[in-house]
Formats: C-alpha cells, sequence, structure tokens
C-alpha cells in the first residue's frame, strides 16, 4: 500500500480482515502497542489511513489465534483478499456490525462530513490539541510548501470492558472534512 496522504475523503473504506496483514503493505509512521485484560492490540498510522489489529489472548492449550484486522484507507490499493470477510465505503454517515465466525463481535460508526471554513479551521485546531494530550497522531507536512492546515490522523485507544474502543478521525483539509469512526471490538466469550 503506497503512502496515501493526499488522498480523497470519498475514496475511503472500511476493510475488515481475520487475519493480520503483514507491515510490508504500509508505510507506517506511528504506531502503538496495547495490552487489554484479554488481548493485544497493535495501531499503526499509515498516511491518512490506520491499521488496527487485535489478537485474543486465548486459554492455555488453544494454539488458535484469534485475531481481526480494521484496515480504514482509500480504494483500490493492493492489499490481500485472503482473510478479508468485509469491506464498507466511509461515505456519509451510517453503521455497520458483524458477529464474526471467530467469535469476535465488530461493529463501526462513521462519519464523512464536509465543513464550513470556519468551523472546520476551530474543528481541526481542537483535535490537534487532543492529539498533543492523549492519541497516536501524525500530520503530514509536505517540505517546501506552506499551509496552515495539514492533512492529519488521529487514533485514541479505549480499553472498555469486555474489549478495545478506536475513535479516529483522519482529516483532510484540501477539502475541509473529517471522516470520523468509532469501532467497538468485543471479545469472543
Amino acid at each position: 500500500m503506497s503512502e496515501q496522504v493526499w488522498t480523497k475523503s470519498s475514496e475511503m473504506m472500511m476493510q475488515l480482515y481475520l487475519r493480520p496483514i503483514h507491515p510490508e503493505f504500509f508505510k507506517i509512521h506511528a504506531q502503538r502497542s496495547i495490552r487489554g485484560t484479554s488481548y493485544d492490540a497493535d495501531i499503526w498510522v499509515t498516511g491518512l489511513s490506520h491499521v488496527l489489529t487485535v489478537r485474543h489472548r486465548t486459554a492455555p492449550g488453544h494454539a488458535a489465534e484469534r485475531c481481526v484486522t480494521e484496515v480504514i484507507g482509500p480504494m483500490g490499493v493492493g492489499l490481500p483478499d485472503r482473510g478479508r470477510v468485509h469491506q464498507v465505503a466511509l461515505k456519509g454517515e451510517n453503521e455497520a456490525s458483524y458477529s464474526l465466525r471467530n467469535g469476535f463481535q465488530y461493529s463501526i460508526n462513521y462519519h464523512c462530513e464536509a465543513l464550513e471554513e470556519d468551523v472546520f479551521a476551530a474543528t481541526y485546531q481542537t483535535l490537534r490539541k487532543q492529539a498533543t494530550r492523549e492519541a497516536l497522531a501524525c500530520e503530514f507536512r509536505m517540505e517546501g510548501q506552506e499551509a496552515e492546515m495539514w492533512p492529519l490522523a488521529i487514533i485514541i485507544p479505549t480499553h472498555t470492558r469486555g474489549g478495545l474502543l478506536v475513535h479516529a478521525f483522519h482529516v483532510f483539509p484540501h477539502e475541509r472534512t473529517i471522516l470520523k469512526t468509532q469501532t467497538l471490538i468485543d471479545m469472543p466469550g
């Protein structure tokens, strides 16, 4: 997957896999590993895209790895088909929930919205401040270019009682558009 910083918001989609995706498909700008009570998760910021892989730690004696990987990024990038169970274009506002065959419950809410110039500028500054405090984030500056606002990706993971909640913001200043996603992954029972 090439770096897709200047992609259009209308090209964004969610792809869901029941396996990890090898890092060679991505240019990883920032990453974080987190450990919950029953899972391990890796989060990568890959341009105005992100990859979230959650592995359920199984009971001793169970060798099968239970895994789910969410890729939020532009359409048409070269990711494998193997293990992909769902894909959704992230246009407008909607939600989707899936009971996956490996026991995970996956839910996503998304909202892609173009804002008026002043509202976008204020929201951008708020998100930028929030990113420095509590998130995994990358601002994508282009050398030799001047701009007040740059493409920005922010990922905020939160442990829940049964799994992991992730809020993500992908900011497209050239369109004054923000893609907001909220992903909830509940562990197998």
